[in-house]
């Protein structure tokens, strides 16, 4: 099935960030004040950020939450680790950062692309980023050219999408980062899935398609998830599903890379709900190597400035979970 809404999710911020991103640009300055990536504690409280043009608002607003954050930086196509340097910097101070080194949307064909990309994130960013997310949603179809090709071409594609997170992971561990792989979670094991194709369920993609490197070396292992439009139907079970997660990337952590709905124009009923229902399941879920994470998409556009009603329900709603430690 095509994913229109998941595509609409990509689509209706990152185009015009290339525009607004940066109402100034600053210039490279690697010792401005960078502060040295840090472990991060659990539970993980995390929001994304796709837009930095109103970095002063989104400071205020990140520095008023009840934990220190996480905050997952989407780095688009088109742009410079140069660019970005002077709002990490600030970020870094107020939050952690996790780097969405790219969004699975503008996936590159080739591995030439992805590698010098991370190269140059990783070298231009170094002591403003916290883990680096090598692969983003990286099973869903659309990151294929032929998302309803033939068994040998959809192998053949995803194979040289093993690769270029494999090359990824090499540079960043080369530099003495964190990896996170995110799969879009996209099967529930009961007989209900949103895949185009059998290749692309999370469980497989990984074992078939990931080196074992890769997945020995990983650090967060993630779920994206989409319930409502995106890849509805499904009835997760959690504790199997983390379980198994925790069997294919052994010595990493797991939990949420990205949930959220396509549209800000979802009905507030349904954000509202997605957000009180996972954000506590760091207090209700008993999986030792269960992080959290969440990554609210919208946090640029709904939560900011900190005035806005979800921010008041992210807000009241991490204040009573568990402290970072």
């Amino acid at each position: 099935m095509t994913k229109l809404a998941t595509v609409t999710k990509k689509l209706l911020a990152p185009l015009a960030i290339s525009i607004s991103l940066f109402t100034a640009s600053a210039p490279f300055a690697p010792t401005a004040n960078a502060q040295a990536a840090v472990t991060l504690k659990a539970p993980i409280y995390g929001v994304t950020l796709d837009d930095l043009s109103n970095i002063n608002a989104i400071i205020t607003s990140l520095s008023k939450l009840p934990y220190r954050p996480t905050v997952r930086v989407v780095f688009d196509p088109g742009t410079t680790a140069a660019e970005y340097y002077p709002s990490l910097v600030k970020l870094h101070m107020v939050a952690n950062v996790m780097g969405e080194i790219m969004d699975s949307y503008y996936f590159p064909t080739d591995i030439n692309t992805y590698t010098a990309r991370t190269k140059e994130l990783v070298n231009g960013l170094n002591g403003t980023v916290d883990v680096w997310e090598i692969a983003n949603e990286i099973n869903g179809e659309w990151l294929r050219q032929n998302p309803d090709g033939t068994n040998s071409v959809v192998n053949a594609e995803e194979t040289q999408i093993g690769q270029m997170v494999a090359a990824a992971s090499s540079i960043v561990k080369a530099a003495g980062g964190k990896t996170a792989v995110t799969l879009y979670y996209n099967d529930d094991s009961k007989g209900n899935n949103c895949w185009e194709k059998p290749q692309d369920y999370w469980k497989t993609w990984p074992t078939t398609f990931l080196p074992a490197s890769v997945r020995q070396s990983a650090d967060y292992a993630l779920f994206s998830y989409y319930p409502y439009q995106d890849c509805p139907g499904l009835s997760p079970s959690w504790s199997s599903d983390f379980s198994a997660l925790e069997s294919i990337f052994p010595n990493a952590k797991v939990g949420f890379g990205e949930i959220g709905t396509s549209s800000t124009g979802a009905p507030s009923s349904v954000q509202t709900g997605l957000i009180k229902s996972y954000y506590p399941m760091v207090n209700s879920f008993k999986d030792p190597k269960f992080i959290g994470g969440f990554f609210w998409w919208y946090y640029a556009e709904e939560m900011v400035p900190y005035t806005k009603t979800y921010w008041s329900t992210l807000d009241q709603t991490i204040a009573p979970l568990k402290v970072p430690q």
